[in-house]
């Protein structure tokens, strides 16, 4: 079986998520429920993190060779064994196991994956493989044969990947060439929207209630903590930005490429996922109005808490969690850059922004056709929206210290029954 791809390649918190979760019901369509990009280019030097901004590359392979294809797709040789201690847990690299789905934040669920059904099928179909999308396919079939002994899997012919960092895919030319009548989709969420998705999470991390869904940190710590860089989130976006726009010169507008608003698709959603379909080259179907994980509804995976279906209310709490320092330095980079968006067209066009508004067009530009080069300059240049100021210790650095032996209390019977009733305990800590 060959599949179809379509790549939802942005960046962290800007709303791919739930574009995945709405194709995720189509009866065309597989959708992961993790996010999967492509290998990590480890070519110029050893990447030890993970962050939107390390390069990604397709790989090129001699399949006339023997090859460890384990490795090339950075696949786990063998079942995932969970940690049960507190502070040592860690996302399943395959995304499912027992009562457990990634990108299922809130609510309970029942989930099973079958490690060695998948390692059967794709040892066998990857033998076959002949090029790269006959081996992402192989891995595909594998993978939704294995989840819940293949409920899913009903002769779809096109595969949802998605993932927060996939923009800054070294080789899109590969994508394009490789894997036929594929389609790249960007989501451009606003920037007062990713400031503060981003503030939140860092903030959460400072209070010690790291990724769990509850107890949710009161927005008015959030709004007190003042120990991130306001600026790298900003350049982070801008960067990402100028990287799209120049890639809808070389692209155009209305081919394989594809940007869309997730504003405007919270806000409108029949209407742009309509185009998108189109776009897309899938039927249209009501379904994909409907957010799902597995089939079952998708509860979001937002800092500000659980939504049911498509919410449009999330940017009512920006104002909660920013304060009108934040907020004001935030309108002085977007509000010349928002008089040249159509925001509430699909495709959305940037080309027509001055350059001068742009994180450093003209040096990305300049760079665009050498991979390494521009690869070190994406991985250093976001690599500073993780960056602490180093400062006197806050006050209320001693609520985080108070909340976070509060969460880690809350959260002991739940350490209890993961520890002594495996696969029962909840796990969607991510």
């Amino acid at each position: 079986m060959k599949y179809r791809t379509i790549y939802i390649a942005g960046i962290n918190r800007s709303g791919g998520s739930l574009l995945s979760r709405l194709f995720d019901g189509h009866t065309d369509i597989l959708s992961y429920p993790t996010e999967l990009g492509f290998p990590t280019d480890e070519n110029l030097y050893e990447i030890t993190d993970s962050y939107s901004g390390v390069p990604q590359t397709i790989p090129s392979i001699n399949f006339e060779k023997e090859n460890d294809f384990y490795s090339i797709l950075e696949l786990p040789t063998e079942k995932h064994q969970y940690s049960t201690t507190w502070g040592k847990e860690k996302a399943d690299p395959m995304g499912v196991r027992d009562n457990y789905l990634e990108k299922n934040f809130y609510g309970n669920v029942s989930a099973t994956f079958d490690y060695d059904k998948f390692a059967s099928i794709f040892n066998k179909l990857s033998k076959k493989s002949r090029c790269i999308e006959d081996l992402y396919s192989a891995r595909h079939h594998a993978y939704f044969s294995a989840w819940n002994n293949g409920e899913y899997i009903k002769n779809q012919s096109t595969v949802v990947m998605q993932d927060s960092g996939g923009i800054y895919l070294t080789n899109i030319d590969k994508f394009f060439k490789d894997f036929k009548e594929s389609i790249l989709i960007y989501p451009l969420r606003d920037l007062m929207g990713y400031v503060a998705a981003e503030k939140v999470r860092y903030a959460r991390r400072f209070f010690g209630s790291r990724r769990f869904a509850f107890p949710q940190l009161p927005n008015y710590f959030v709004k007190k903590f003042d120990h991130y860089d306001l600026d790298a989130q900003i350049k982070g976006w801008l960067c990402a930005l100028t990287r799209v726009r120049i890639l809808q010169e070389k692209y155009n507008i209305n081919n394989q490429f594809i940007v869309y608003s997730h504003n405007t698709l919270t806000a409108n959603a029949r209407n742009t996922m309509q185009k998108l379909s189109s776009l897309s080259k899938i039927d249209y179907e009501d379904i994909l109005l409907n957010p799902t994980i597995g089939k079952n509804d998708w509860l979001g995976n937002s800092h500000y808490g659980p939504t049911k279906g498509i919410s449009n209310s999330i940017s009512k709490n920006y104002p909660k969690v920013l304060t009108h320092k934040e907020i004001s330095r935030i309108h002085l980079f977007i509000d010349n850059i928002d008089k040249y968006i159509k925001y509430n067209e699909t495709p959305v066009d940037l080309t027509n922004i001055p350059s001068k508004f742009l994180y450093e067009y003209n040096r990305q530009k300049k760079y665009f056709s050498d991979n390494d080069k521009l690869s070190l300059y994406y991985a250093v240049t976001n690599s500073t929206k993780r960056r602490y100021h180093i400062k006197q210790t806050p006050n209320y650095s001693i609520y985080a210290l108070i909340y976070a032996f509060f969460v880690r209390l809350v959260h002991i019977p739940r350490m209890l029954k993961l520890k002594y009733s495996k696969g029962k305990g909840k796990q969607n800590y991510t």
